[in-house]
């Protein structure tokens, strides 16, 4: 695949990403290796942005220079509070996570019931303006875990 098959394939897979509006993000090539410039909305849209560049076959690497728009850095302590308040008001996010930041950087810790529960806290705290990045630990306890990789999936189909 040349760069220009390269760049047209993953600006596809940005339009296909219903989390990301590829209108705001251009898309340069320099031997097999993607760069994203542009203003997006959230740190959640830059980073599935990036991810959907990443997996397209022949992309080596990915230089992100998205920005986000109308970022501000908040202190820990305040960004800490506002995750606490929004998990407690989210239907879907299990109650008595434990919530630590530095930086603005997140950690969630605790258990979910399910995978949904768990994702919706990774999503709630990705969605408060000024963090920067989220680490899941959430276990789940009442699920059974499945643990397998992209290469042990057999298609029965």
């Amino acid at each position: 695949m040349n760069a220009q098959q390269l760049q047209a394939a993953v600006e596809a897979a940005l339009r296909e990403n219903p989390r990301v509006d590829a209108r705001e993000i251009e898309v340069r090539m320099a031997d097999g290796t993607v760069i994203l410039t542009g203003s997006v909305d959230s740190a959640l849209e830059k980073r599935h942005a990036r991810h959907a560049a990443e997996e397209v076959p022949g992309v080596r690497s990915v230089i992100d220079h998205l920005r986000v728009r109308n970022f501000v850095r908040r202190p820990d302590v305040e960004l800490e509070e506002e995750i606490r308040h929004r998990l407690a008001r989210d239907a879907f996010a299990p109650a008595g996570i434990e919530v630590y930041v530095s930086n603005g950087e997140v950690r969630l810790d605790g258990w979910a019931r399910t995978y949904a529960e768990r994702r919706a806290a990774e999503e709630v705290a990705w969605w408060t303006p000024g963090v920067t990045n989220v680490e899941n630990l959430l276990l789940v306890t009442g699920e059974p875990f499945v643990d397998v990789s992209p290469e042990e999936v057999v298609d029965t189909a």
